[in-house]
C-alpha cells in the first residue's frame, strides 16, 4: 500500500527517531524511502546580509546534504532503497510540495524537533500538514514511540484505536491503520479496534421521547450503534481481507466528552489493554474539517501520549476546493 515513503527531517536526533520507524514498514511493503531536509534561509539570518544569502545558502544546503547522507548510510535504511531532497522554504510547504511531486503515499515523523519543542506534531507544522496532506501521516512519539519488532507474546498484542463517527469519510482510514499494524505488530498479535462515542441525551429528551413513543431513545441509539459497528467489522472482513492474524472488533462507550473519552479509552493500561496506535481522519459526518479543526481533534493532537495516524479523505461531494486549507497559511 506503501510505494513511496517520506521522512522530514529537522536536523535533531529525535526527529531522526522517525528513521528507523519508516525504515521498518518500507521492508514490510517493499516501499522505497525519500529522506527530506528543509532550509529555511530567511529565517535564519537577517536582512544585513542580504548579499550573501547565495553564499549562504550554498553552505546551508551541502551541510543539509551531507547530513541526509549520513542518515542515507546509516544501518537504519540497510536494503531500503533511499533518496534525498533538499527544500529551499517551510518545512510545512517542503512536506506538501515533496508529496505532491514524488506520488507520496505515507509521511512519516517524529513529534519533537529541533526546538524540544512539540514543533513536529503538536505545533503549526504537523497541524498544517494535517489540515492539508493529501496522504497519511504517521506521528511517531519520541516519550512513547510507536513499537515494531517486538517478539510474540502472550501480551504483545499491537493495538489500534479507530475512532469512528458513522461516515464513510472517517471510516478512510481503517486501511492505512491495516497496513500499519501489519507491518509493526508481531505475527498473530495485532488488533483494530472501532470505536463509536455517543453522547448522552439529556434527560429532560429521553424523558419527552418516552412519555410520546414509548421508547427508549437512548437505548435505540446504542442499539442502532452497535449494529453500524457490527456491519462494519463484516464488511472489512469480507473486502479488506485483514492478514492473518489481525483481529478488527467493535466497541460501543457513552460520554459528553467525546476527547477524553477517545484518549482515556486508547491509553487504558488495565490488564495491559492500552493501543499502540491512535488512527483518525480529519473530517467526517460534518463534512468539513470537524476532527482537526475542532476542540475534539486539537485536544487529541495536544493531549494523547499515543503514536498518531492522521488521514484527510477525498472532499465530500458538494464540497469545494475553497474548504481546503489555503497554501499561502502553510
Amino acid at each position: 500500500m506503501f510505494e513511496r515513503i517520506l521522512v522530514p527531517l529537522d536536523g535533531s536526533p529525535r526527529s531522526e527517531q522517525a528513521v528507523a520507524l519508516a525504515a521498518h514498514i518500507a521492508r514490510a511493503h517493499h516501499s522505497s524511502i525519500i529522506l527530506l531536509r528543509s532550509v529555511e534561509i530567511l529565517s535564519i539570518y537577517s536582512m544585513q546580509t542580504v548579499g550573501m544569502m547565495e553564499h549562504i545558502q550554498r553552505l546551508e544546503e551541502q551541510g543539509a546534504l551531507n547530513y541526509l547522507n549520513h542518515i542515507k548510510a546509516s544501518s537504519m535504511l540497510e536494503h531500503v532503497p533511499t533518496t534525498t531532497q533538499i527544500y529551499v522554504g517551510s518545512p510545512a510547504l517542503a512536506i506538501l510540495d515533496v508529496v505532491k511531486q514524488h506520488n507520496i503515499d505515507l509521511v512519516v515523523l517524529c513529534s519533537h524537533g529541533y526546538t524540544g519543542l512539540k514543533r513536529w506534531a503538536l505545533g503549526s507544522v504537523a497541524q498544517r500538514i494535517a489540515r492539508s496532506c493529501p496522504v497519511p501521516v504517521l506521528i511517531q512519539r519520541d516519550e512513547h514511540p510507536l513499537p515494531f519488532n517486538a517478539q510474540p507474546t502472550e501480551q504483545a498484542i499491537f493495538r489500534v484505536c479507530v475512532p469512528l463517527d458513522g461516515s464513510p469519510q472517517a471510516e478512510v482510514v481503517i486501511e492505512p491503520a491495516l497496513a500499519i499494524a501489519a507491518a509493526c505488530a508481531p505475527p498473530q498479535h495485532a488488533e483494530i479496534q472501532l470505536l463509536r462515542i455517543i453522547e448522552p441525551l439529556s434527560p429532560s429528551n429521553e424523558e419527552n421521547f418516552r412519555e410520546i413513543y414509548n421508547l427508549d431513545l437512548q437505548e435505540l441509539i446504542s442499539q442502532q450503534t452497535q449494529t453500524y459497528l457490527q456491519d462494519v467489522v463484516k464488511r472489512l472482513q469480507q473486502t479488506a481481507a485483514p492478514p492473518d492474524g489481525i483481529e478488527i472488533t467493535g466497541c460501543l462507550s457513552t460520554s459528553a466528552d467525546i476527547a477524553q473519552e477517545i484518549i482515556q479509552y486508547a491509553e487504558e493500561s488495565d490488564n495491559n489493554q492500552s493501543c499502540q496506535l491512535l488512527a483518525m481522519t480529519t473530517h467526517g459526518r460534518d463534512k468539513l474539517d470537524r476532527w482537526i479543526s475542532g476542540s475534539i481533534a486539537e485536544r487529541i493532537l495536544t493531549q494523547t501520549r499515543l503514536p498518531l495516524l492522521i488521514v484527510r479523505p477525498p472532499l465530500p461531494n458538494g464540497i469545494n476546493h475553497a474548504h481546503q486549507q489555503d497554501r499561502s497559511t502553510v
